[in-house]
This record gives structure tokens, C-alpha cells and sequence, in this order.
């Protein structure tokens, strides 16, 4: 999901739930509400985990190599490590950890003798821009087996699966893979504003005419939106070199580069997904590639 920081930023997001998200967040920030409801964000798994560390009267703080150790051992059953990815991606965490905590995280199953192989538990319709790369450089840097199960990998959520040894995709008749593409969402609300006889001015200082031009209440010039599309083009180039450079040899088409969703079978079809299955299915192949 997005907050109000960065909800007009760079997005590698599924649409369809990226429109659905907007619907829900628009209303609530004109009303000067938080973007989400707190009952939206409560599934959070470090949530669960910080409230376990209470009751047991331990003080662990989040982001440090103990937390990071602690969650490993937690999600480690018979050497493989299952590491949820929930809901929208961000840097830092919103419906799940955050890319920077995800590749701590893995960093640590790496380097924990007890971890033989790292299942990533994916169900996501991709995320912000922002630290993506971070996530996919350290799925891609761990020596050990790291094997992708999902039911739902879209966008930023795919970028960093590609980079897994293998893909795996729950039976299903749902799309479950692709939307290799960037958006962003921007609402020009001028129009709206003088219908409600409203007359917004933005005052600037002399020299800070580049000052948060793309404000939603004044239309967008030309030379800012030029910018915007060099920035999601270059976005795009570099998601689609990532896929390239992690499903190298396996890809049999590039029909995948018009971020279009895909079910179980056509994903295998042209190399976005190895095999269909079980998460234990996924978790067994895992132990296998260690060994």
C-alpha cells in the first residue's frame, strides 16, 4: 500500500489493485485522515513477532542483527527458512517488512549454519521503486538455495523473485505473475478546484520556480511530465534488465515487457515461473537444492 509521502512516487505496482488502492487513499487524505485505517496494516508479521518477545519478557530491538537472528530462527523448520513477503513493498515496511529489513533478513539465513536453503513466501502486488534493487542485489548475492513460492507475484514483487533460483506458483485460475512495468499516479485536481469555485495560488520563492511542481492543484507542465516519462522509461529499462539478467535462459519470449498479468500455465509458458505447486512442495525443493 502507499502513504502519504510518497503515494505520487515511482511504482512498480499491478494496476488494477494500484486503482483500487488509490480509491481508498484519495477520500481519506482530502478528508486529512491517514492514508489506511490501522485495521489495514495490522497483519503485519513483525508486529505478531514483537508482541511474542513481550510476553516472553525479551528486549530485542527491530532492525538489529538479534531481531534479524531471532526471525530466522523463528521461520526455520528442518534447515529452510520460509520468509513471508506480504502486501504492497516498501523501503521500510508497511503490511510486511520492509526491503531493507527483507535483505537483512536473508543476509543473516545466509550466514546461519542451522539455514541450509531460503523459501521467499510471496504474496504481493508489488511496491515503491524505492530499495527494490536493495531487495533483489541481496537475493541474488546468497550462496545458499533461495526458491520463490507464490499465489500472487506482481511488479516490484517480481522484480525480486526473479532473482530466486526458482520460481514456483500455486494451482490456480487467477493471474498470479507478471505486471513487469512502472507507473505513477498523479491527480490533476485544477479542473476540480475552480468548479468548486475554489482558486488555489502556490507563491514561490524567486528562485525556487522547480519547488513541487507536481502538487495535484495546478496542472502539470510540459517539461516536469517529460521528466516524469524519462524516469519511469529509464525505471522500466532497469526492471527488465533485472528479469533478463535472473531468468537468463529461461525466458522464451519477450511478450512479458507489456507488464501484462499471466496465469500458472502461460507464466511457465514463457519462463516467468518454473513449476506450479505447493508451498510444501516449494519448501521440499528448497531442502533439495541444499543438498
Amino acid at each position: 500500500m502507499m502513504n502519504a509521502v510518497n503515494i505520487a512516487g515511482l511504482w512498480c505496482l499491478e494496476e488494477s489493485f494500484a486503482m483500487r488502492m488509490w480509491g481508498i487513499v484519495e477520500p481519506r487524505l482530502k478528508a486529512g485522515k491517514e492514508p489506511f485505517a490501522p485495521a489495514m496494516v495490522a497483519g503485519h508479521p513483525a508486529r505478531t513477532i514483537q508482541a511474542t518477545l513481550q510476553t516472553a519478557g525479551k528486549s530485542i530491538l527491530a532492525g538489529t542483527i538479534e531481531y534479524y537472528q531471532y526471525v530466522v530462527n523463528a521461520y526455520t523448520v528442518e534447515g529452510v527458512c520460509v520468509i513471508p513477503v506480504m502486501g504492497t513493498l516498501t523501503r521500510y515496511g508497511l503490511c510486511s517488512w520492509g526491503y531493507e529489513d527483507l535483505a537483512g533478513l536473508l543476509a543473516v539465513a545466509d550466514g546461519q549454519e542451522s539455514v541450509k536453503a531460503v523459501v521467499l513466501r510471496i504474496d504481493s502486488p508489488g511496491g515503491a521503486v524505492d530499495g527494490v534493487k536493495v531487495l533483489a542485489d541481496a537475493v541474488r548475492a546468497v550462496k545458499k538455495p533461495v526458491v520463490v513460492w507464490t499465489n500472487f507475484c506482481a511488479s516490484a514483487a517480481y522484480f525480486v523473485a526473479s532473482q530466486a533460483r526458482e520460481i514456483w506458483v500455486e494451482e490456480q485460475t487467477l493471474y498470479a505473475v507478471g505486471s513487469i512495468g512502472t507507473l505513477m499516479v498523479y491527480t490533476d485536481q485544477s479542473e476540480a478546484l475552480k468548479k468548486a469555485g475554489l482558486k488555489v495560488e502556490i507563491m514561490r520563492a524567486s528562485e525556487s520556480t522547480d519547488k513541487s511542481r507536481m502538487n495535484g492543484t495546478e496542472p502539470l507542465p510540459d517539461e516536469t511530465r517529460a521528466e516524469i516519462q524519462g524516469i519511469l522509461d529509464a525505471s522500466q529499462k532497469e526492471f527488465a534488465g533485472y528479469v533478463r539478467r535472473g531468468r537468463a535462459g529461461l525466458l522464451t519470449s519477450d511478450e512479458w515487457k507489456t507488464a501484462k498479468m499471466y496465469g500458472v500455465r502461460d507464466a511457465i509458458r514463457i519462463g516467468l515461473a518454473d513449476q506450479k505447486g505447493t508451498l510444501r512442495q516449494a519448501i521440499q525443493r528448497a531442502a533439495q537444492l541444499a543438498a
